[in-house]
């Protein structure tokens, strides 16, 4: 039996471009984490194709077990090395919620950053590669399939 995590829409206005209508549009998924206490909080998580592990910022990653490795850097759109942000290679468990309370839960590889200053992203890599992406925006439709 298969598992459907449905996403919601966030339509932000582009500041700049206002004026020409343009808007940026992402689709979300609720994560909840679990702290070694048992401890459970739930974050907003940004659904990202173009992103290939998920990316955890520090506030988050440092309150829930992780299993780490070696330091590196990871860049987005700008390839310049100033622009990329340091972190860590890890493994750490989170659970992916939808409104209707159907759960997920995943372990994966993840880009654990050093800084706040980053979202919460939901990559591929052992995240939405184990997943049928469905949206519709027409319709306001998104989910995750997971069998």
């Amino acid at each position: 039996m298969s598992t459907r995590i449905g996403l919601t829409f966030q339509r932000l206005p582009d500041i700049e471009l206002l004026h020409r209508g343009i808007a940026y549009l992402r689709l979300l998924c609720n994560v909840q984490f679990e702290t070694p206490t048992k401890e459970v909080f739930v974050q907003p998580a940004i659904v990202d194709t173009g992103a290939p592990l998920c990316l955890i910022p520090s506030d988050l990653w440092k309150q829930v077990r992780t299993q780490q490795f070696e330091t590196t850097r990871i860049g987005g759109l700008m390839v310049q090395k100033e622009c990329a942000v340091p972190g860590r290679v890890g493994i750490l468990s989170m659970t992916l919620l939808d409104p209707h309370g159907h759960r997920y839960r995943l372990t994966v590889r993840a880009f654990l950053a050093q800084t706040t200053e980053v979202p919460l992203i939901l990559g591929f890599q052992d995240c939405l590669e184990k997943s049928t992406m469905h949206v519709s925006y027409p319709r306001h439709e998104a989910w995750l399939e997971f069998d």
